[in-house]
């Protein structure tokens, strides 16, 4: 018979040695990708030491800030892994091999779309067997950051950041793709020239060595960012009709039974996007305010479609004026105007001294799909030692159109029939 405990008992809490022992184990979520380790390192990956069968963990206390300390995010089908053959910081996802996302990113990442300046759609740089599971396989992506991490600070990226995502939604849906999720969770920028040495793939305050990072750079100082969406889970293509409600914000219209439009949807998600990130924020962006209420109507038909956003803030755009674009940025609560002053004259000084820095530097090479025959880059002595692995493979057998690396087979999805369903 099982003792019954008294009533009130209160339960035993872990002392602090069980404590710290708790944390210096795996989560379930992550075992999968410790057995992935050893395809992964054969396919040209190397996962962080924190999943190499062989790890023990590098700290002795709760509180570090220890490189290997970090778990995965709170989604499991998401890694973070290095390309060895330049060294590259790569995200891999976990998708069904018949996904309508794998199809749809795949399109989207073709050689023949690839180059559009306006195609601002996170590029596919492999694809892998999931050797755990025949069904699934293995997106390899580009390390982003949120659009939202750092903030906007001047009136000049809030300009960049519409401009770039009207024309990336205008390019989806010229050809025949409505994302219907382009909210704040799914729109990305690449951090490169911000954090020139890179910051933790799990920690975005931190740096590779998981140590805290200090201040940043402006984007304006550093000649701008480029933002990407991504995220096609419940993308449509040639479908001028949709039903579901799925996706971070709902539009008016979204019903489970009734159809509607999803490129309509689309300009209202970006047009809530750019209320929730910019026009409720801020004070010194009214410009924006028509555009945002033109493209969040309750009625569909009402809303315009892409191609006429972005001519719409074409004539915006070019009445602002360059020393408007370089202002700080003033929230919506009133500052005193002696403290308002002071913080601009801060603002334009801590900006012209990051640009000195960082405008010299060398532009950035756009994002590269996994070549066929590259040379692994020698790996830190101590990393494989931590590893475990005395070496590794000279070469990843990856195709230069994203087909599966090392000689395995994966199904090819079907080419889409873009089309353009948008009226």
């Amino acid at each position: 018979m099982t003792a019954v405990k008294p009533a009130g008992e209160v339960p035993k809490q872990p002392t602090r040695a069980e404590l710290i022992e708790q944390t210096r184990q795996l989560f379930e979520d992550e075992i999968p990708w410790m057995e992935r380790h050893g395809y992964l390192l054969d396919c040209g990956y190397r996962l962080r030491p924190r999943y190499s069968p062989s790890w023990k963990a590098s700290w002795s206390e709760l509180l570090t800030e220890n490189e290997d300390s970090f778990p995965m995010s709170s989604h499991g089908n998401i890694m973070d892994a290095r390309r060895l053959s330049d060294d590259t910081t790569v995200m891999m996802k976990i998708v069904a091999r018949d996904a309508e996302e794998l199809v749809i990113t795949k399109f989207l990442s073709s050689e023949q779309l690839r180059s559009d300046i306006n195609n601002h759609c996170v590029p596919l740089l492999d694809i892998l067997d999931d050797p755990l599971d025949s069904e699934r396989c293995i997106m390899v992506l580009p390390l982003l950051r949120p659009a939202k991490n750092p903030p906007f600070a001047s009136v000049g990226d809030c300009v960049e950041f519409v401009e770039q995502l009207l024309k990336a939604v205008a390019f989806l849906h010229e050809h025949g793709v409505a994302h219907r999720d382009c909210f704040v969770e799914n729109i990305m920028m690449d951090g490169r020239a911000l954090y020139p040495k890179g910051w933790h793939p799990q920690a975005l305050g931190r740096a590779p060595n998981g140590r805290l990072m200090s201040t940043v750079p402006k984007r304006r100082a550093v000649g701008g960012v480029r933002y990407y969406l991504i995220d096609y889970g419940i993308s449509s293509i040639s479908q001028s009709e949709v039903t579901g409600i799925l996706g971070q914000k709902q539009a008016p219209e979204l019903n489970e039974t009734t159809p509607y439009n999803p490129f309509k949807v689309d300009i209202w998600l970006l047009g809530s996007c750019f209320g929730y990130m910019i026009t409720e924020k801020f004070r010194n962006v009214e410009w924006l305010n028509p555009l945002v209420e033109a493209m969040t109507e309750t009625d569909p038909s009402a809303r315009p479609t892409a191609i006429e956003c972005v001519s719409q803030f074409d004539a915006i755009k070019a009445q602002i004026k360059f020393l408007a674009r370089a202002q700080r940025l003033h929230p919506l609560k009133t500052e005193l105007r002696v403290l308002q002053t002071v913080r601009d004259t801060t603002y334009l000084i801590s900006e012209a001294i990051w640009t000195l820095k960082f405008r010299a530097k060398k532009s950035l090479t756009p994002f590269q799909p996994t070549e066929k025959g590259s040379e692994p880059q020698a790996v830190a002595a101590e990393e494989a030692e931590t590893d475990g692995q005395a070496s590794v493979k000279e070469s990843a057998a990856v195709p230069q159109d994203t087909e599966p690396s090392n000689n395995k087979t994966i199904d090819e999805p079907s080419k889409p029939n873009p089309g353009n369903p948008e009226p």
